[in-house]
């Protein structure tokens, strides 16, 4: 499958106003020609661009939309965590001691492993004279003296969680000639029609419909310039305009446009580049939330 623009308007040819786009993408491919005229004659490449605009699947569409079940639920639940970990910090903790007969600094800041110079600093102590009963405040050097929780999630979910990678992102064969190879603009993720497809990320629905050889697609604009689209469903389930959470149900899987078989063409562009989407996949973000003394072993 070949690049769609999300750059301005939306082109029902996917093959119109890419050219360009995708050459600055992979600039360090060089000279090689044209992204829609690799490898192939005139006539071979008329037939591509035919099956691209009309697609190829059109009497099974009828049939993969009575396939796909319509109870489909609105979102399912796949977690984007990596890892959750509770990060230690040293410091000072102040405990606070009650002066029993015959304590002297000395003993107390001995038991404590601290020294006599910090609790009398501490506590504004102008000479060693302790009375019984005084409440001292000790501060004492402890290598768990705060704790943070680190959450890290992924950016994106695999948007078909019980599928298989078919075709990655980059040069392949094509799927419709053996004897030619072109650039793959995403990653196809095979899965019965009518699976569920859901939002990779939280973000707003941009475009729902027909578009030439991806056949029914959906685009979502996520927050930092990243966009996704997903291609070939049997159906779509969300709207333009809808503000979709992760892990949404937008779609079900199916083989509109031009596709060899049932599974979601997936891609993602970040501010109007395409991108690998294995990439996006694999990106994190941090959180980091301090905890409360009483959720630190040991005290």
């Amino acid at each position: 499958m070949l690049v769609l623009s999300l750059g301005t308007a939306l082109q029902a040819n996917p093959f119109r106003k890419f050219d360009d786009e995708i050459q600055r993408s992979h600039a360090s491919a060089g000279s090689s020609p044209s992204v829609f005229r690799i490898f192939s004659v005139s006539s071979e490449e008329s037939e591509v661009l035919r099956l691209f605009e009309q697609g190829i699947n059109q009497q099974l569409e009828e049939e993969d939309e009575s396939v796909a079940s319509l109870d489909f639920p609105k979102y399912i639940e796949v977690s984007p965590v990596v890892s959750n970990t509770v990060v230690h910090e040293p410091g000072i903790l102040i405990k606070k001691y009650v002066v029993q007969k015959k304590d002297t600094l000395t003993r107390i800041a001995k038991s404590f492993a601290t020294e006599v110079a910090k609790i009398k600093k501490h506590n504004a102590l102008t000479s060693s004279a302790l009375k019984l009963g005084q409440t001292l405040e000790i501060p004492v050097q402890v290598k768990q003296a705060s704790a943070s929780r680190v959450i890290k999630k992924k950016l994106f979910i695999l948007p078909v969680p019980q599928s298989k990678i078919t075709s990655r992102f980059g040069r392949r064969i094509d799927p419709f000639n053996k004897y030619n190879r072109v650039y793959h603009t995403g990653l196809d993720l095979a899965a019965k029609v009518g699976t569920p497809v859901v939002s990779a990320a939280e973000g707003e629905v941009i475009f729902t419909g027909r578009n030439g050889g991806y056949g029914n697609s959906v685009i979502i604009q996520h927050k930092n310039g990243y966009k996704t689209l997903y291609a070939h469903c049997s159906q779509i389930l969300v709207e333009v305009g809808e503000t979709v959470k992760m892990g949404r149900v937008i779609a079900a899987v199916g083989r509109t446009g031009t596709a060899t078989g049932a599974h979601l063409h997936f891609e993602v562009f970040l501010n109007g580049k395409l991108i690998n989407p294995e990439t996006a996949l694999n990106l994190t973000e941090k959180f980091v939330t301090k905890l409360p003394k009483s959720e630190i072993a040991g005290f």
